[in-house]
C-alpha cells in the first residue's frame, strides 16, 4: 500500500513555505573544473541519448521507504481499537453535556467536532461502519440546532457504540452495521431536506 504511495510521489519536493529563498551553493572554492577537453567536430561524434540509471535506485528506495511505513503502521495497530475507544468516549461524554436542558450552540459544537474528527480516523483504524455512521453525523449535526434532532443523533451515537463492539464479530456484524449506516443516512437526508 505504502509502496505504491510512495512510487506515485515526486523524487524531489520543494518547500511550500514562499517567504524562504532557494539557496545556491557556490561550490567553485571547493571543487576545481575539470580540465578542457579537446572538441571534435559535431558530425564526428555520434548521437546516443542515454539517461542515467535512477529508476532502479529510486525503485529500490521506494521499496525500502514502503516497507518501514507498513512496519511502522503494523506496530501501530495495535493501538487502534485505543485510539478508537477514546475517541468514541470522547463523542458519548460531548453528546451527554449536549443533550442537557441548558445546551448551547458549543455544546453541539463539540459533538460535531468529535464526529468529524472519527470520520477522518475510523477508516484508517479498521473501522469503516463508524467513519460512516459519523459522516452521517456531521452533515446532521450542520443542520441542527441545539435541541433538535436529539433522538437521531442519539440513534447515531449508540449505531457508533455498537458498530465498534460488533467488530470482530464475522459478516453479520458488518451487514448489521451496513443496515444501520443506510438506514440513518436515509433519515438524515430526510431531516436536511426538510430544514
Amino acid at each position: 500500500m505504502f509502496k505504491n504511495l510512495l512510487t506515485a510521489l515526486p523524487t524531489r519536493r520543494k518547500s511550500s513555505n514562499t517567504n524562504t529563498a532557494e539557496v545556491t551553493i557556490d561550490i567553485g572554492r571547493v571543487i576545481k573544473p575539470a580540465a578542457p577537453v579537446q572538441t571534435r567536430q559535431a558530425a564526428e561524434i555520434p548521437i546516443e541519448m542515454h539517461e542515467p540509471d535512477t529508476m532502479g535506485q529510486d525503485r529500490v528506495g521506494t521499496e525500502i521507504l514502503g516497507s518501514l511505513a507498513e512496519d511502522a503502521v503494523d506496530s501501530l495497530s495495535g493501538q487502534f481499537e485505543a485510539w478508537m475507544r477514546g475517541d468514541l468516549d470522547a463523542l458519548v461524554r460531548a453528546w451527554s453535556v449536549a443533550r442537557g436542558a441548558d445546551a448551547t450552540a458549543e455544546d453541539y459544537r463539540a459533538v460535531f467536532t468529535a464526529a468529524h474528527n472519527i470520520k477522518g480516523a475510523a477508516n484508517s483504524y479498521g473501522y469503516p461502519a463508524i467513519a460512516r455512521l459519523c459522516g452521517s453525523l456531521s452533515r446532521l449535526l450542520t443542520e441542527t440546532r441545539p435541541g433538535e434532532n436529539a433522538a437521531l443523533i442519539n440513534l447515531h451515537v449508540e449505531a457508533c457504540r455498537a458498530a465498534f463492539n460488533s467488530i470482530g464479530q464475522g459478516s453479520d456484524g458488518l451487514s448489521i452495521a451496513d443496515a444501520v449506516c443506510e438506514a440513518l443516512e436515509e433519515r438524515v437526508e430526510l431531516k436536511v431536506a426538510n430544514a
